[in-house]
């Protein structure tokens, strides 16, 4: 697609989509230029038959309307599926093609660093695939089609003008040209101003995408008037900024237009000059004529893919900035496989911070054995969730270890790590699918069994009642369920991984008085089977545990049982002495 004044770094790109993704179509493609092929030579046989035919009827002669319709028609019967077949060719190789690189812009962003995901708002990478592919389809689509078709289109004409009258044909080629330039500035502004277009369209995304998530708070707090103004303000720069690009298109055609205009123009005072001369016959002017009438078209659809393709550029120049964006977290070179842990927890001396913030965690240590409860508390803010997060490794730890039955979580690979975790958060996030199946994420292929012991160990009784029972489609995110239903599916997705270290992250502050006591039943029957970690802020929750520990400002202040840390007198028996009274 490297058309134009492209950007080195632009050329790189469409030179990597071109062998990456487009050359394995191969075989699709070489069907359709065989396809334009046939195409071409119709065109030149369009110009010879016009030709011949002009010269019989000045001659009189019987064949005009007896052979050259017929010729006609089998020009057709030919051409017409010619032309299908070369779109379904080069349509059917450019969607493979975007298949595989849909796929892997998602599989780098799925798989790439957590923190990546969480910087920017989803709406700007679901715009990516809402927008960017689709210009980078469009491009690929015309390139592949004008390329063979328009190209070949042109040869045959030319050719066709150089059997006939080869000086005319060179004043042609001469002219033509001279239009091209031009063409090629306004490509560079097409794409200066479609890259910003689309920048601006992954903006207007997450405020749309904010407005309809959070309808529930914009409803409440009489926001309507400001999402619209947002709104509005988006689709108001959204029209500026695709009026510049449809501005800088619309320029190419007028432009193309007036050059053919006056080559038309010089071609006539010319080829009727050379006529007249007896130079050429007037079926070959004709001919002449009609070849420049086939290949017109194609030469502006040339002209007009430079703009198209950098449309396209700009928007694989995005779409790759983040395929080739650098993985901090990922697995180490000689990364092993953990196998199933006993459920061993230890940070010894644990240090992190966010990007652009003050330290969460600051020399952070404690450990839980296998099989125990602890419990982690502390006011907001302290760092508590952060523990989750290293653990799991979703962020690098920038001092200290995070360990699982002794082993540094930096040196297994994170798919054994993550295979002996499993969390239920506080957002409880389900996917759009029925309820059983979000319970079985936990454990894919699980039997019907297995899902009903954990939805019963989590007490998702509720289930029965829903309006399609085990089939009723959770929504996206779990809206068609309450905030408790989504913790009780959570915690039974959970429960059905069987892994040796269950993260609770305030996985019962939705629940009603009954269906936590509920719960903390279920979990006290896993006591000694599987290590527990709680964050909380309620202490009724954890009141239990094996060991408490207090954090604050990302640090251990206190540790021990309730009973230790209400005698100590110290920050926990303060939060107590609030809570519990």
């Amino acid at each position: 697609m490297a058309v134009g004044l492209a950007t080195e770094k632009q050329e790189k790109y469409a030179g990597r989509f071109l062998r990456d993704w487009l050359l394995p179509q191969w075989p699709w493609f070489a069907l359709g230029t065989l396809f334009a092929a046939v195409t071409a030579a119709c065109a030149f046989g369009y110009s010879y038959i016009i030709a011949m035919a002009t010269d019989w009827l000045e001659a009189s002669d019987q064949r005009v309307f007896m052979l050259a319709p017929l010729v006609i028609i089998g020009l057709v019967a030919v051409r017409a599926p010619a032309m299908y077949g070369q779109t379904q060719a080069n349509n059917r190789g450019v969607q493979n093609a975007v298949i595989k690189l849909q796929e892997a812009l998602f599989g780098r962003l799925i798989d790439g660093d957590f923190a990546r995901l969480q910087a920017k708002n989803s709406g700007e990478y679901v715009s990516q695939f809402a927008n960017d592919m689709v210009l980078v389809r469009e491009a690929s689509l015309r390139v592949a089609t004008n390329l063979a078709k328009s190209t070949l289109t042109v040869i045959a004409a030319i050719a066709y003008m150089l059997m006939t009258d080869w000086l005319l044909t060179l004043v042609l080629l001469v002219i033509y040209p001279v239009a091209f330039y031009p063409v090629v500035r306004l490509g560079n502004r097409v794409r200066k101003s479609s890259r910003r277009a689309q920048e601006q369209a992954g903006e207007l995304t997450s405020v749309l995408n904010e407005a309809f998530q959070g309808s529930r708070t914009v409803k409440a707090f009489q926001l309507e008037g400001y999402q619209k103004d947002r709104a509005s303000k988006g689709f108001i720069e959204r029209a500026r900024l695709y009026m510049k690009v449809l501005r800088a298109k619309a320029l190419v055609d007028p432009f193309l237009e007036f050059v053919g205009g006056l080559a038309l123009a010089g071609l006539f005072a010319f080829s009727g000059w050379r006529a007249m001369s007896g130079d050429i016959t007037v079926g070959e002017l004709v001919g002449i004529i009609a070849a420049i009438g086939i290949a017109s078209p194609e030469v502006r659809a040339l002209g007009t893919l430079n703009s198209v393709v950098n449309e396209g550029l700009a928007a694989a120049t995005r779409v790759y900035a983040v395929i080739d964006a650098p993985v901090h977290v990922a697995d180490n070179p000689g990364a092993k496989d953990m196998g199933r842990a006993v459920g061993d927890v230890s940070f010894d001396g644990v240090s992190f911070s966010y990007p652009g913030a003050s330290p969460a965690l600051n020399g952070l240590s404690f450990d839980a054995k296998a099989g125990q409860t602890i419990a982690i508390v502390g006011p907001s803010g302290a760092g508590k969730s952060t523990v989750f997060s290293l653990l799991l490794r979703l962020y690098e730890a920038s001092a200290g270890a995070v360990r699982v039955d002794g082993h540094d979580v930096r040196d297994v690979t994170m798919a054994s790590l993550r295979r002996n975790l499993s969390i239920v958060s506080q957002d409880a996030f389900l996917f759009d699918v029925s309820v059983r199946e979000n319970i079985a994420l936990g454990k894919p292929g699980a039997s019907m069994q297995e899902i009903e012991a954990a939805a019963r160990a989590a007490a998702c009784d509720f289930i029965e009642g829903l309006p399609s029972k085990w089939d009723t489609p959770a929504g996206e995110g779990g809206r068609n369920l309450s905030g408790g239903q989504r913790q009780r599916i959570a915690l039974a997705r959970a429960l059905i991984s069987d892994s040796p270290v269950l993260l609770l992250d305030e996985a019962t502050s939705a629940l009603d008085s009954e269906s936590e006591a509920r719960i903390q039943q279920a979990l006290g029957a896993l006591a000694g089977r599987r290590t527990m970690i709680i964050v909380a802020h309620r202490l009724a929750t954890v009141r239990k545990a094996d060991r408490i520990f207090v954090m604050t400002d990302g640090r251990c202040a206190e540790a021990g049982t309730h009973d230790e840390l209400v005698a100590h007198g110290g920050v926990y028996a303060g939060l107590a002495a609030h809570q519990l009274s």
